[in-house]
């Protein structure tokens, strides 16, 4: 009785021994799989990462410094695109009912030009009441090939311009507005001046 008990136990042990060492191979396989797993996911991220940082987005507007423009008044903004490394080529998407693009919608960025001019036109309605705001959306995507003919795959980067409506007197426009009134005035006067002394001369002929 006491041998059979000992050959029951030693078959019991067998089985809990295979189990263990199953276990053990699963767990191996597991490991083995996320190691392997990790370059590649590393690799993803440092190439994306490479690819976002290539290209950038500059612009003269941010939420503290919106774009101010007055009841139906319409002016042309520029964002400007910059790139490290080799030529690059992006599409353009607007997303905005006040703005449209007034050229594109393809930019190519050649190697040593740091600044690429993206031009928009902002155009405010008429019956837009004072205070109100709007976000002029604009995203970028490489559509470029890169070397061999392969095409490359990017993340697209969007760039926000803020716009602000206010009265004529705060409004960007104020300024040029003063200027180009000032210019009227003195040409209008050249032209008093002129006239007067023609006037003059033809005056002092006569005597």
């Amino acid at each position: 009785m006491v041998h059979g008990q000992l050959k029951l136990s030693h078959k019991e042990f067998k089985q809990e021994s295979l189990k263990i060492n199953k276990t053990k191979m699963v767990k191996k396989k597991v490991i083995n799989l996320e190691i392997r797993g990790v370059p590649a996911l590393l690799l993803t991220l440092i190439f994306s990462v490479s690819l976002i940082s290539a290209v950038g987005v500059a612009t003269s507007y941010w939420e503290d410094n919106p774009l101010k423009l007055a009841p139906g008044e319409s002016t042309i903004v520029s964002v400007r695109l910059q790139s490290e490394g080799e030529e690059t080529t992006l599409k353009a998407t607007l997303d905005s009912p006040i703005a449209e693009l007034v050229d594109g919608p393809e930019y190519t960025i050649p190697v040593g030009v740091e600044n690429v001019p993206v031009n928009i036109k902002v155009k405010i309605p008429a019956d837009a009441e004072i205070g109100a705001k709007y976000n002029i959306f604009v995203s970028f995507q490489e559509i470029s090939s890169g070397e061999g003919g392969m095409l490359r795959v990017a993340q697209g980067i969007t760039s926000k311009l803020p716009v602000e409506v206010v009265g004529e007197q705060e409004s960007a426009l104020a300024g040029q507005k003063e200027k180009s009134g000032n210019k009227v005035i003195w040409i209008i006067l050249a032209l008093i001046v002129l006239f007067v002394i023609f006037f003059a001369l033809k005056n002092k002929r006569k005597k």
